[in-house]
């Protein structure tokens, strides 16, 4: 047996096989118009004018997600490790916290080029308790709104989506090492 089969037969036994759920309808998700809808979303709270009231812009940005959600991010300013909110109130928080520190973003889907064709990649799953899963790498330019320093970072999002078709778990990675500051 060469190692290539021995890796399949692995996985094949490490995998389990769920029975098909019999009544539940499968939502019709359109990966990639979900996950452009939700960069929509997230780019609004970076537009908001730093004045007005950013609750309308966090109540339609936190309208995606599931009551029970759990959203994972990298570190930030006032944490070492991963950074883990849970909820609505802490879907709300994170949205807050983005829209007050940046004045200005376009996190967008990164187009792969191949054979002079060009395409915009999600992946998509089943999970096996119903619903979608999500994936797809991201390309983030943004302003931090206090010092107007601007940046690129290369990421990914992952998304778990309720067979409600709400998202119920969200990881945001950018890459750290990979940032580059912009110059005007």
């Amino acid at each position: 047996m060469n190692r290539f089969a021995a890796v399949t037969i692995a996985f094949a036994i490490l995998t389990p096989v769920m029975p098909a759920q019999e009544g539940v309808a499968k939502p019709s998700l359109d990966g990639e118009k979900t996950v452009l809808e939700w960069l929509k979303r997230l780019n609004a709270l970076a537009d908001w004018d730093g004045k007005a009231d950013p609750k309308p812009l966090i109540d339609k940005f936190a309208e995606m997600y599931d009551p029970k959600v759990l959203f994972f991010t990298g570190p930030n300013e006032n944490q070492l490790g991963p950074v883990t909110y849970a909820g609505m109130e802490g879907i709300r928080h994170w949205a807050e916290w983005f829209a007050r520190t940046h004045s200005k973003s376009e996190y967008r889907i990164q187009a792969q080029t191949q054979q002079m064709k060009t395409a915009t990649i999600v992946l998509s799953a089943e999970p096996p308790w119903g619903g979608n899963a999500l994936a797809v790498e991201i390309t983030a330019f943004y302003t931090i709104r206090q010092s107007q320093k601007k940046f690129a970072a290369p990421g990914a999002v992952f998304f778990v989506f309720t067979p409600e078709g709400k998202i119920n778990r969200t990881r945001l990675y950018l890459l750290k090492d990979e940032l580059v500051e912009i110059f005007p």
